[in-house]
């Protein structure tokens, strides 16, 4: 496999920025341990939900917590939910230092909810494939991605898979620019008959942890791509042509690729920025910022249920942490809703309460 990867002064740049994050989260972020899992936790609930929509799947975030909580019926895709969660906290690759074909099926296995355990690795898919891309309703929108014929689909995962470990190991570029760079090849080659798409998300995050950038699991990169969607399938589309050839341009691709990493920074650091902030709310408010950290977006009377308070006194907390710019306020009197106003924007497809 060849791959020509543009390194241009924003490249550059953006590359370093990741990095001076990476270090400075490496030094500690100041956080208490059990509030730092439950940014993590809060992140884990968001990825899920929304790598299940941009699959077509339609759930929303407060059902995704449900099932992952076991607070609730399962929903029909409920083993999918479950075994995306299981799989974002998936150390990789499980057996030995290097990444085989062999690894990406077991870890499909798990993704997708199949059963056994460990359920036995995905066989590569035996038919044609075409992807299909969702609105965030679950509706297809008519556009579809060619990909690889089945008969290939061995010989380019082997060429990917091998590539990637020659490059990470020679250091000849950098990390992040390989990573992308597989990502890109894993998703026109959709090696399985269902969830390439959120395998994709789930190696991307993966490789980058493995990598030595700690952060990533602390705000969720499948949201951000729900909101990018479109820049996100036009780039896609425009790294696409020729690339199996060696000679397609990968700079379209790589571009939106390091922005949504560079969003997911922002995301980290207005977290770690808030927690600081934390110390000086009441315990009241912490557990506001709770709810909606774990919720993403709600109203006012899943708070009542959380927090125990009247609306009275309820609804003067949301005003000062309205007031203080810690919380966004949508709608208006009992029609209100809240979310953070530092961290991850709301859900695509959240429903009013009832």
């Amino acid at each position: 496999m060849e791959a020509n990867l543009p390194v241009s002064a924003e490249t550059l740049k953006a590359v370093t920025h990741l990095d001076h994050f990476r270090g400075v989260w490496a030094r500690g972020s100041g956080i208490p341990a059990e509030r730092l899992s439950r940014l993590r936790e809060a992140s884990r609930i968001q990825s899920v939900a929304a790598s299940c929509r941009l699959a077509g799947i339609r759930v929303t975030d407060v059902e995704v917590a449900a099932v992952l909580h076991g607070d609730s019926v399962p929903l029909e895709e409920g083993p999918e939910i479950l075994g995306y969660a299981e799989a974002l906290g998936t150390l990789f690759p499980v057996s030995g230092e290097r990444i085989t074909n062999t690894e990406i099926q077991a870890l499909h296995a798990r993704a997708i909810g199949a059963p056994g355990e460990p359920p036995p690795p995905t066989a590569w898919r035996t038919q044609p494939y075409h992807l299909e891309i969702f609105d965030p309703q679950g509706h297809a929108v008519g556009r579809v991605f060619q990909t690889l014929p089945p008969r290939l689909i061995e010989e380019k995962m082997s060429a990917i898979v091998t590539w990637l470990e020659e490059e990470l190991r020679a250091e000849r570029n950098h990390p992040i620019l390989v990573i992308g760079t597989f990502t890109l090849y894993f998703v026109a080659a959709c090696p399985f008959s269902k969830g390439n798409g959120r395998m994709a998300h789930l190696l991307l995050q993966l490789l980058l942890t493995r990598a030595g950038y700690d952060f990533i699991p602390y705000a969720s990169l499948e949201r951000i791509l729900e909101e990018m969607r479109e820049e996100y399938f036009n780039a896609l589309d425009a790294a696409e042509t020729r690339l199996w050839t060696g000679e397609a341009n990968l700079e379209p691709w790589l571009a939106f690729y390091l922005q949504t990493l560079e969003k997911l920074r922002e995301r980290v650091q207005a977290k770690m920025d808030l927690e600081r902030r934390a110390s000086d709310f009441s315990p009241l408010q912490r557990t506001i910022l709770e709810t909606i950290r774990e919720h993403g977006t709600v109203g006012a009377g899943m708070l009542i249920e959380a927090t125990g308070v009247n609306r009275n006194t309820l609804k003067d907390n949301l005003r000062r942490m309205v007031d203080r710019g810690v919380l966004e306020r949508f709608g208006e009197r009992r029609g209100a809703r809240y979310r953070l106003a530092t961290a991850d924007g709301p859900s695509p497809f959240e429903p009013p309460e009832g």
